[in-house]
């Protein structure tokens, strides 16, 4: 069930984007989402008491869609509404490449769902996280604020709520580093493993940094799904696509994410292994 007074605004397509179809489906059980195809006809279906959204999501299926005038004018209509973009496959490189419309943040479509669990969670406890950001900062300059506000957790930390966790990746130097990326986000690194996870790895969260598409994988993924049901897996892949995410998370992979990720998608795996920690305890 949707908890109470989330709302997100997604403006744009859906339904023609199988990456926006995926994002949105993986958070639908976190917020309420409502869909408008124009700026405005979302402004045009708000009345004057019904309360902000929590989030406005537009949606990018390629470059130049999103024009500031159109953020500026949901800005104008709900000041407090933090406003950010998603983009598909088509406008990926844009993204990585820049330039950014101003006063939004973009997130890579298949990275969205993982940080929305982050977003939602550090709104109900008040505290801050990229989403909360001025929106003026520039991309590098959101990377300097994370970096600082991201500290390692200490021993005091509740143990019983920190997931252990496995790592795995083609070399030993990108497993150390994804490692300490897992570190900062929380979570407790037990393995970290050069080439596939073992079957019957016994840590509650398996990171695999896969470099390239899930596909030829697909076998190891569901031996892997098969020994633990309830293990959190997530793959790292290099411009994951709609359909090949798809068959990953139908093999028994619980996200996809890209690479380059970062810390924030990381907490949303890892509060994923969180939620089923604390339903079991």
């Amino acid at each position: 069930m949707t908890p109470p007074n989330r709302k997100l605004i997604w403006i744009g397509d859906i339904h023609q984007t199988a990456e926006f179809c995926h994002a949105v489906e993986s958070m639908s059980g976190d917020i309420d989402i409502q869909h408008f195809q124009t700026v405005g006809d979302a402004l045009n279906a708000t009345t004057g008491n019904a309360p902000e959204p929590t989030i406005i999501c537009l949606a990018e299926t390629h470059p130049g869609q999103i024009h500031f005038h159109n953020v500026f004018r949901l800005t104008q209509h709900w000041p407090l509404t933090r406003i950010i973009s998603v983009g598909s496959c088509l406008s990926d490189g844009r993204r990585r490449s820049g330039p950014v419309v101003d006063g939004i943040l973009e997130v890579p479509w298949h990275d969205l769902p993982s940080r929305m669990k982050v977003w939602l969670q550090r709104i109900d406890s008040g505290t801050p996280s990229s989403l909360t950001y001025p929106p003026t900062l520039r991309r590098d300059e959101r990377w300097l604020a994370e970096a600082k506000e991201t500290q390692p957790f200490h021993e005091t930390s509740d143990q019983m709520t920190r997931a252990t966790v496995t790592v795995a990746a083609s070399s030993h130097m990108m497993a150390e580093a994804v490692g300490e990326l897992i570190t900062m986000a929380g979570g407790i690194l037990v393995h970290c493993v050069t080439g596939k996870p073992a079957i019957r790895d016994t840590a509650e969260v398996i990171i695999w940094d896969l470099q390239d598409s899930p596909e030829s994988q697909l076998e190891w993924i569901r031996l892997l799904a098969t020994q633990n049901p309830k293990r959190i897996l997530a793959l790292l892949c290099s411009f994951p696509r709609s359909d090949t995410a798809r068959a990953a998370i139908e093999a028994g992979a619980t996200a996809v994410l890209g690479r380059p990720t970062d810390c924030e998608a990381i907490r949303g795996v890892l509060f994923m292994a969180k939620t089923a920690l604390l339903a079991s305890s």
